[in-house]
């Protein structure tokens, strides 16, 4: 949840200047995971999928009357997608709000943070009720012949296109021929899968291709058959399946709508007018979405009323954990459709918040690549747009209506844009059993202090029991902030009362935890990450986040260990730099401009112990700049602003 904007520097990372997802990084990913854990469980779903499929057609022959496939308005698909107590039981589509209200306008070409993102080469996949019609004018990339930038592995003569498929990959990817039907990464590629095997071909596509985010506009409604009360906010087998999904492939994201179901009605929930997610939509490590209401905001890009869309299903989820996670503006959205190749229509739902979301997270990775030379684990990524939501006035905290807030791009982006002060930290971390980390800081400002925690959880264990409030955490950890005087709590639910404003106290249930420090004491602090009990699977990965005003961080060891310092003058328009020599090999010197492009690049030969240098900037326009420093191992990076 936003407080303040977010500044990061790391140390020690390759810094590639390259716009994209190059085959190389995606190899990088990959290699990352267990390739005997993922064949184990991708022939588990096969085998689940299997049988679902079976106990469908059985059911079928048997009741001749009753359709598998429902087409309705507004491009809406429903398909029986489970048999549970010889009822089927269907799932359905979820039916961009505009990038101005996710603040996304802002990371375009002339959208004021001058970093003109727009998905060049970055890749991202759908699952939806049927295929994108692949031939859309929206979809043609700018070669000289122009071809596609959407795939569609399962198009058939019986399987062609989908309206609803179309429209959702418009909201993420559409290049803007018509400009109200612009996308959020207009210059992407996109895989379009229909819904059947959607996890198993998740799995395959995130540890085979390194996919980073994918969108999921559909899920099973609220089901008002009091034999099936148990499903909403349960977690299933569906629930669980997509968290080992996650746990097998950290950097991959799944992006999830909530659901339109905010006005039905059912026996047996939480509270009246909460507990309406199912399936996947109650997993831990996706990212759940909500439909707020045509947010207004200022010139600034600062939101001024937020209202959410009463369509929109509410968390909690049965364990009181925060969900949906975050939300966007799915209301009165145009985008293309599959009619023809210029047809275009305008829906509303959390189908079109989700692909805002989806769109606008594809930038921000891209962005992070271009500044660090790496991209963010899924639950960096979950951690950050969290942290950085705007969040509802009208209730200070998280909430299961909002989650955290609206997405707010534009902190986002100025959380990995501000890095080179060290006034705030972004860090990915591993935690040992019985171990723990601890990060010194000091506040210097009365302005808000807030710190996110979050990490990927194994799948926990599955229920079938109506409201089971029993924790689904497996591995459990603990984020706490103290100074000499107090120790500061995360927030979380109160599940005895989902509609009661969210306290702080020790959150046994969220795998993300925000600490908000409203107005802090001048003096030292201690971020501490611990875990209860024994992790399962062996050392957690965790990500941290810490922002505030006026922050004094740890110095980097790095720093100390070569003593690099590095200073601009701006009468003779110079940057100069000098650092310990690490042996005898030849240092090279570069400087990035913040959109990735290499500006300058010299090689030193050292005479001596210390190495220095200095760069005329006389010629170089006035912004934010990266200063890399290579030798043997010595990775350094330094960000200034030149002005």
């Amino acid at each position: 949840m936003k407080n303040l904007y977010s500044t990061v520097f790391l140390f020690f990372i390759s810094f590639l200047v390259v716009s994209g997802q190059t085959k190389a990084e995606r190899k990088i990913i990959t290699q990352t995971y267990s390739s005997s854990n993922i064949e184990s469980l991708k022939n588990d779903l096969i085998e689940k999928n299997y049988f679902r499929t079976q106990e469908i057609e059985s059911f079928l022959q048997k009741n001749p009357n009753i359709p598998y496939i429902i087409k309705g308005d507004n491009g809406k698909i429903s398909q029986i997608k489970y048999i549970i107590n010889n009822t089927p039981v269907y799932i359905e589509t979820d039916n961009a709000g505009s990038a101005i209200s996710t603040r996304t306008n802002y990371l375009h070409p002339g959208g004021g943070l001058g970093l003109n993102l727009e998905g060049l080469n970055m890749h991202v996949a759908t699952w939806d009720g049927g295929p994108t019609r692949a031939l859309h004018q929206e979809f043609s990339n700018d070669d000289i012949i122009p071809v596609s930038r959407v795939d569609n592995p399962d198009l058939s003569a019986s399987n062609d296109r989908s309206d609803h498929s179309t429209h959702v990959s418009g909201t993420i990817i559409a290049k803007g021929v018509s400009p109200n039907a612009k996308g959020m990464a207009p210059k992407a590629t996109l895989t379009s899968f229909d819904w059947d095997n959607d996890a198993v071909e998740a799995l395959n596509q995130a540890t085979t291709n390194g996919l980073l985010l994918s969108n999921h506009s559909y899920g099973v409604p609220v089901q008002t058959d009091i034999s099936l009360n148990y499903l909403m906010g349960s977690y299933n087998n569906e629930a669980s399946t997509w968290d080992n999904v996650a746990y097998n492939a950290p950097y991959y994201l799944a992006v999830v709508s909530a659901g339109n179901d905010g006005q039905t009605t059912y026996t047996g929930g939480l509270l009246a007018n909460y507990d309406k997610l199912v399936g996947n939509k109650n997993s831990k490590n996706n990212l759940v979405v909500a439909n707020a209401y045509n947010p207004i905001l200022n010139a600034n890009g600062e939101v001024l009323a937020l209202n959410i869309n009463p369509r929109s299903s509410q968390g909690p989820t049965d364990d009181g954990r925060i969900k949906p996670d975050i939300s966007a503006d799915g209301s009165g959205v145009y985008s293309c459709i599959s009619t023809s190749n210029s047809s275009y229509a305008t829906y509303s739902g959390t189908s079109m918040a989700a692909p805002n979301v989806t769109g606008t997270l594809l930038l921000l990775q891209e962005y992070y690549n271009q500044v660090n030379g790496q991209y963010m684990k899924a639950s960096t990524l979950k951690a950050l747009v969290c942290h950085t939501a705007d969040d509802d006035a009208s209730a200070n905290g998280p909430d299961p209506i909002f989650g955290w807030g609206i997405l707010n791009a534009k902190a986002a982006a100025e959380t990995i844009l501000n890095a080179s002060t060290q006034n705030a930290l972004i860090l990915e971390g591993t935690l040992n059993q019985g171990k723990s980390y601890t990060y010194n800081f000091t506040a210097s400002s009365v302005k808000p202090l807030s710190a996110t925690l979050s990490w990927t959880d194994l799948p926990g264990a599955v229920t079938s029991t109506l409201n089971n409030p029993a924790p689904r955490l497996v591995n459990d950890l603990d984020l706490r902030i103290t100074n000499t005087s107090t120790t500061f709590f995360p927030w979380k639910l109160n599940l005895a009362n989902v509609a009661a404003f969210a306290t702080k106290g020790d959150n046994l249930v969220d795998t993300v935890e925000n600490i908000d420090i409203t107005s802090p004491a001048a003096g030292n602090y201690t971020i501490t990450v611990t875990h209860k009990g024994n992790l399962t699977g062996g050392p957690q990965n965790y990500s941290l986040i810490l922002t505030g005003g006026n922050l004094t961080l740890d110095v980097k060891n790095d720093y100390l260990k070569y003593d690099f310092v590095s200073w601009t003058n701006s009468i003779q328009k110079t940057l100069n730099f000098k650092y310990n020599s690490v042996n005898n090999d030849i240092s090279k010197i570069s400087l990035i401009d913040i959109q990735g492009r290499l500006i300058y690049s010299n090689s030193i030969n050292p005479n001596s112990t210390i190495i220095s240098g200095e760069i005329n900037t006389s010629s170089f326009k006035t912004g934010i700049y990266i200063l890399k420093v290579e030798q043997g191992n010595l990775k350094l990076f330094k960000k200034f602003i030149l002005d």
